[in-house]
């Protein structure tokens, strides 16, 4: 028969160590998914889009703070198909510097992403969110790891205010949250 003191530590155990684990869970799923993968995904959302008065390729920035950085920022000759140019970008101010068409971002939080969105208004801007899987806020797109596959979700909010139109097919790929 265990104790009310044993019962009662292993409680408290539980509570303390359960956060951390769910702090770590997101970064678990991001190592079990190819940099090829993601890159394929996010070619696959940004193929699927039209910047208005756009006629070269999208530049996408990245965030020097994304998991798959090196898969998204291959070198032109490493790419099957080059459908976007990359930037890499360290911070806000680079973000505004760099004459982005799509963001991808890393760790940042969610008010970065809104700030950074809300910045461009009058400029389309798409935004992609790595660390985010419930899209609620932030992102239009937000990539969703499940073992060693990767989706993505829309933000159908966000995605109304990028001035980037979307081809409905992408869209009924997503699991759309609102």
């Amino acid at each position: 028969m265990v104790g009310k003191a044993t019962l009662f530590a292993m409680v408290l155990a539980s509570i303390l160590i359960c956060p951390s684990l769910r702090a770590q869970a997101p970064h678990d799923d991001l190592t079990q998914v190819s940099d090829v993968d993601v890159r394929r995904t996010v070619s696959g959302i940004i193929s699927y889009s039209h910047w208005p008065r756009l006629t070269g390729l999208p530049t996408l920035c990245v965030f020097s703070s994304a998991h798959f950085l090196s898969g998204l920022t291959m070198p032109v000759e490493a790419q099957e198909k080059r459908l976007f140019n990359t930037v890499t970008v360290k911070d806000t101010q680079e973000i505004f510097a760099s004459d982005c068409d799509a963001v991808y971002f890393g760790e940042e939080t969610v008010s970065e992403q809104v700030d950074i969105a809300s910045y461009a208004v009058g400029h389309p801007l798409m935004t992609i969110a790595e660390q985010s899987p419930d899209c609620h806020e932030g992102s239009a797109f937000c990539l969703v790891f499940a073992g060693k596959t990767v989706g993505f979700s829309i933000n159908m909010e966000a995605l109304s205010r990028t001035g980037v139109r979307v081809n409905p097919d992408a869209l009924m790929l997503a699991r759309t949250r609102n």
